[in-house]
């Protein structure tokens, strides 16, 4: 009896300390992870993971889409705000608390339009002949700037990522973009532009895309460790890979 009575202590301590815990997870529109339509709730590889790791964790949550830029402020400004999908990377890394791996690795690549025609570029200092668009605080303009890329000299900076290859097709002084191959394929669809009007002018082996779920610094660590293991039992239980399985066919890899 008294261990019995121990054990319910513990669970409704538990239960009582999750019900009084609201976490937000931010993102932004990124298909396959995350897919955002109008007056539709947020779907996508990344939001069903996310989904998962809230419901195990036990915790109440809501799932916010905005911008990029409002999304990365939010989830530094604000306690209990997460954002996903994050690349991980050292500019960023004690600028959150960092849950786990959400997503695949894939490396940043540089597009260009085929009637540009590009010469063939052999190392990324070439590159920095060019104007390459890139979204603010994207992970692809904190590497370029990184590796010696200047604003306003070879990047052009914006907020909005479903502008980038607009960008490229209406503004002649637009000579490159950043993008994966996993989502060149929904941005190019999303701007109108076939997807054989796009080349590969360099892929920039050393910026990986890792994505990443990722906290608020003054989020309690009791609950980035509940989380944290939450990700870990999904990736070890088949959860992952069975809802990998379900979006597969929609992650093409263009080459």
């Amino acid at each position: 009896m008294k261990i019995s009575f121990f054990l319910l202590l513990i669970f409704y301590s538990k239960l009582a300390l999750t019900e009084d815990i609201n976490l937000t997870f931010v993102t932004e529109h990124l298909p396959p992870y995350q897919i955002i339509k109008e007056n539709t709730p947020v779907t996508g590889f990344a939001v069903d993971l996310v989904h998962e790791i809230a419901k195990r964790s036990g915790y109440t949550y809501q799932i916010d889409a905005f911008s990029w830029v409002r999304s990365y402020n939010l989830a530094q400004q604000k306690e209990n705000h997460c954002i996903f999908s994050i690349a991980r990377i050292p500019a960023r890394e004690k600028l959150f608390e960092w849950v786990g791996t959400m997503t695949e690795v894939n490396n940043a690549v540089v597009w260009g339009l085929r009637e540009k025609n590009i010469p063939t570029v052999s190392h990324i200092d070439e590159l920095k002949d060019y104007l390459i668009a890139v979204n603010k605080n994207d992970v692809t303009h904190l590497g370029l700037l990184e590796r010696g890329f200047k604003a306003q000299k070879n990047l052009y900076v914006l907020n909005n990522t479903d502008s980038l290859l607009g960008l490229l097709t209406t503004r002649p002084e637009i000579n490159l973009i950043v993008a994966d191959d996993i989502t060149i394929a929904y941005r190019a669809e999303l701007a109108g532009i076939d997807i054989n009007r796009l080349e590969r002018v360099f892929e920039i082996a050393d910026l990986q895309l890792n994505f990443y779920l990722a906290c608020n610094k003054n989020t309690d660590k009791k609950i980035i460790n509940t989380l944290t293991q939450s990700l870990a039992q999904i990736h070890s239980d088949g959860f992952y890979k069975k809802t990998l399985s379900r979006w597969q066919d929609k992650m093409v890899h263009i080459n």
